[in-house]
């Protein structure tokens, strides 16, 4: 089975962690080499990278590592994203007698929904700036190109589940390739978990070479297929039985990209998830609520303790025939204490008489019948429940739409300082993304020039993507601002059309559209225009300027030359 085709199925099959062995909060997670970019020297490089053989032998040294240090990580937050977390693993040491609930916070979940949706929740403008001396027609072919490169590859969808893996993991890969038989370039996300770069060890770090592998179960055995991705080529090798097995070469394809078509993207210079610090406060939480709901369960199922005596009838002991036992005289054997049925509603109880000595009258001891429990400090365990939620949402920049404070009245400039933390981060994390956008854009330039599409694969140079957040908006305070600037008669109506884009969902361009096609439909349905059909003036060139020499108001100086003189 693919991982791109069920990731969920595909984690829950592999053994990690092992059922209940987990001793949560316990130490360091992973390991420093867990989260690590791989570099070689490029000379090295340089020599086996036209040998498929040699880049197959190096390209598994990477893989094994990537699998034994990497690949736990990754799939651990994954488990978390999908509300797997380690408290369904944790090793309590609870005897079979006590409750053991396992409850785990959606805490992970939660905050990349509002992450990736605040951040790609409206689709990217890719936007040309004439930063670089290019004709009007070149311009509007790459526009062209771009908007139907974006149109069949989904692009507004595919930043959406890059932001996701960005959240997650800290990192994700982005693959673009040439669909068989055809010139249209393609773009898939591929899973951190299968994909990673190989960086040269200069400070520019260029990209050496990539490897994407995965798995494919098939009538329960393993196939692991590998595809390295240098500068030039495409190495395809034969499926292996596991993922260190010898490589053997099936295919080698060029590519026109330029460059190594496997783009990695980061999500800050850690290349941490927006909650991946914040491990140990989730898992603080689910301890806390099982613990709370073992509290209550075994609440329900306390001992209950009885002092005096209870007002039935002794209960024999019965044999496995169900018949009462007898002693050797054929007396009845009965309990030495009545059978308390805890089911019944009602336990009739009397006073107990005690005696201290022979010649003593006895004591009279009142029953009681109560339960043995433990008090519940339940203020004491939402105080510590309500501290840990709010460190979250303090520490990750994520709004607690909980708060009473988060109203939907709230002015817009207390919105701005509610997620001012959440814009400062969204800031350094769109300048990394917009490096990854740019690869993109270069390795399209270079194919698109190969092609003959575009004459100079520097003109991708002048897109500038513009990203807006996607946030709760106040059409009132929209229009409001868009009047204030239309009263100052200095803003033109393009300025205008993009200000209020958000209101009416309509972008400049197909705006300037409908306005262009309603004045002509004016024009041909005003009844003037058909009763008095206007000749155009042949006296007039193009610019409207008069050209008839016979103007009387105009002298003209060669004739006054000519006119002999008196």
């Amino acid at each position: 089975m693919a991982i791109e085709d069920n990731p969920i199925a595909y984690y829950s099959s592999l053994p990690y962690p092992n059922q209940r062995t987990v001793h949560m909060l316990s130490g360091r997670r992973f390991s420093l080499d867990s989260n690590k970019q791989y570099k070689m020297p490029a000379e090295l490089f340089n020599v086996i990278k036209d040998d498929p053989v040699k880049l197959g032998e190096m390209a598994t040294k990477f893989i094994e590592n990537h699998q034994s240090l990497q690949v736990p990580r990754l799939l651990t937050l994954y488990r978390y994203y999908i509300g797997d977390n380690d408290i369904h693993y944790w090793n309590s040491e609870k005897p079979e007698s006590r409750a053991d609930n396992r409850i785990a916070s959606g805490f992970a979940h939660f905050i990349t929904s509002i992450k990736t949706g605040y951040r790609f929740g409206n689709p990217i403008k890719f936007q040309y700036n004439d930063d670089l001396e290019t004709s009007e027609t070149d311009e509007d072919t790459l526009n062209d190109l771009i908007n139907k490169f974006n149109s069949k590859n989904d692009e507004s969808y595919h930043e959406k589940i890059m932001g996701k893996n960005l959240s997650i993991m800290g990192r994700a890969y982005e693959l673009m390739y040439v669909r068989e038989n055809t010139n249209d370039v393609s773009l898939r996300p591929v899973d951190p978990v299968n994909a990673f770069v190989v960086y040269d060890s200069s400070m520019e770090q260029h990209s050496l070479f990539g490897v994407y592998y995965y798995n494919v179960n098939f009538n329960e055995q393993d196939y692991w297929y590998t595809v390295i991705y240098t500068d030039t080529n495409i190495f395809i090798y034969k499926p292996t039985s596991s993922f260190d097995g010898q490589l053997t070469l099936s295919d080698n394809q060029e590519h026109n990209f330029g460059s190594v078509p496997l783009t990695e993207y980061i999500n800050n210079d850690e290349r941490m998830g927006d909650w991946e610090y914040k491990l140990d406060t989730i898992d603080s939480i689910d301890k806390s609520k099982s613990e709370m709901a073992n509290s209550q369960e075994d609440f329900s199922n306390a001992m209950l303790m009885i002092t005096g005596d209870i007002d039935v009838p002794k209960t024999p002991w019965v044999g496995a025939d169900g018949q009462p036992l007898t002693d050797k005289d054929g007396n009845i054997i009965y309990r030495n204490t009545p059978e308390v049925n805890t089911r019944q509603s009602k336990i009739w109880l009397k006073p107990a008489l005690v005696k201290n000595g022979v010649n003593d009258s006895g004591q009279v001891i009142q029953p009681t019948a109560s339960y043995l429990t433990k008090e519940l400090n339940t203020d004491g365990w939402k105080l510590y429940i309500d501290a840990l939620n709010m460190e979250i949402h303090k520490d990750t920049n994520t709004p607690d739409t909980s708060d009473a404070n988060f109203a939907s009245n709230a002015s817009g400039v207390a919105m701005s300082y509610k997620l001012w933390g959440n814009d400062q981060e969204r800031a350094n994390q769109e300048s990394l993304y917009t490096r990854g956008l740019m690869r993109r854009l270069r390795l399209l330039g270079n194919y698109w020039q190969a092609l003959g599409s575009i004459q100079n694969a520097d003109m991708v140079e002048n897109i500038n993507p513009i990203y807006t957040p996607n946030m709760p908006k106040n059409d009132a305070d929209i229009m409001q601002t868009v009047t204030a600037l239309v009263n100052t008669g200095k803003i033109s109506d393009q300025t205008i059309r993009e200000q209020i884009e958000p209101v009416t969902g309509v972008s400049n361009d197909a705006e300037q559209q409908r306005i262009d096609e309603q004045n002509e439909k004016i024009k041909k349905n005003n009844p003037f225009n058909n009763v008095f059909t206007r000749k155009p003036d042949e006296s007039q060139d193009d610019n409207g300027d008069n050209t008839d020499d016979s103007n009387p108001d105009e002298v003209d100086n060669d004739e006054i030359d000519e006119k002999p003189s008196d």
